[in-house]
């Protein structure tokens, strides 16, 4: 083994004990994963959550569709809530195992055909 070899595999189980992986095998649905760091407290924001993406959506969709008094006090709220979820759903730890992987291509020179 060469020592790229040995640096790949020794960066790899350092970043196997730094992070938990995102996406993890799910337990009833076979070849599905699930997402390991997505929760909500309780159905109460569970639904403000599915509220808040589906006006996002709407007021994408149609500006004008979606306009009334109670919403337009709400959007800033529904925004935040929008920007929660997608920070959970963020991959914790795949970036730098990406990089782990990408910096071995580079040395092997496994990828130069890319770079031209």
């Amino acid at each position: 083994m060469n020592s790229n070899e040995e640096n790949l595999i020794q960066s790899l189980k350092n970043q196997a004990m730094d992070h938990h992986p995102t996406l993890k095998p799910h337990g009833f649905f076979k070849d599905k994963f699930q997402v390991s760091l997505f929760y909500v407290n309780n159905h109460a924001e569970l639904l403000f959550t599915v509220r808040a993406l589906t006006h996002l959506a709407l007021r994408v969709i149609d500006p004008e569709l979606s306009e009334d008094d109670i919403s337009g006090r709400n959007e800033k709220d529904y925004i935040r809530q929008a920007l929660t979820i997608a920070n959970r759903l963020m991959p914790q730890g795949e970036e730098a195992f990406m990089d782990v992987i990408n910096q071995y291509y580079r040395e092997e020179k496994l990828r130069n055909k890319l770079d031209d």
